[in-house]
């Protein structure tokens, strides 16, 4: 039987632009918190150091900067046999994404790592048969930039009008409604498709695969 919550409805898709944040979770043991667990399940401390197999003091010194930083939540408490009071902890959203302009203007090195990953991503297509040449990869990762900012704003915004029903459904069920309400979202919107018809007509220049129609 599933617990009640105290806490409001789980976001389907949260994008993290606030610098800060995004900072937050370089750090690998609150990444793992946030995007390998509580995204998934509910879980008190004591469990979290158990399977991360660190000091449950650590985890609660953890835990408390991502309720700080809104990314977690107290679900529900649940006392045992002894009295005592276990608290469970969820995140807020289902996904995150780290937006890209936010990183890019997160220091420590998250900002040249944001960077170096658009480069990293333009660079890639060459195995498709699209050379970009090394003295345009700012143009290309700018008009890349733009198309996933848009995308993470189109996709991050719908709503989910029955959560009783959403939370009913399985895992994979769910993740295939998100991609096919995403994809109808991004086609309805008109800022979307202009700067996906601007990243496309740059791709065509650079261009040597016969199958991508170049009309």
């Amino acid at each position: 039987m599933a617990k009640k919550s105290n806490a409001p409805p789980m976001k389907d898709l949260k994008v993290i632009e606030d610098a800060k944040t995004i900072k937050l979770l370089f750090e690998p043991t609150r990444a793992n918190i946030v995007f390998k667990y509580l995204t998934k399940d509910a879980m008190t401390v004591k469990q979290l150091a158990d399977a991360l197999d660190k000091n449950p003091g650590t985890i609660l010194h953890h835990i408390d900067k991502l309720k700080e930083a809104g990314l977690i939540v107290e679900d529900y408490t649940e006392p045992t046999a002894t009295g005592i009071v276990q608290r469970y902890y969820r995140a807020t959203a289902r996904e995150y994404r780290l937006g890209i302009s936010g990183m890019m203007q997160t220091d420590g090195g998250v900002a040249e790592f944001a960077k170096e990953r658009l480069r990293s991503m333009v660079r890639s297509l060459s195995v498709y048969g699209i050379d970009i040449p090394e003295d345009e990869y700012s143009d290309a990762t700018e008009l890349l930039r733009r198309l996933i900012e848009r995308e993470n704003e189109v996709s991050s915004a719908l709503p989910i009008v029955d959560e009783v029903k959403y939370g009913e459904l399985s895992r994979s069920l769910r993740n295939d409604a998100s991609r096919i309400m995403r994809r109808f979202a991004l086609e309805e919107d008109s800022q979307y498709k202009e700067r996906r018809k601007t990243w496309h007509a740059f791709l065509r220049k650079y261009t040597t695969n016969d199958v991508i129609d170049n009309e």
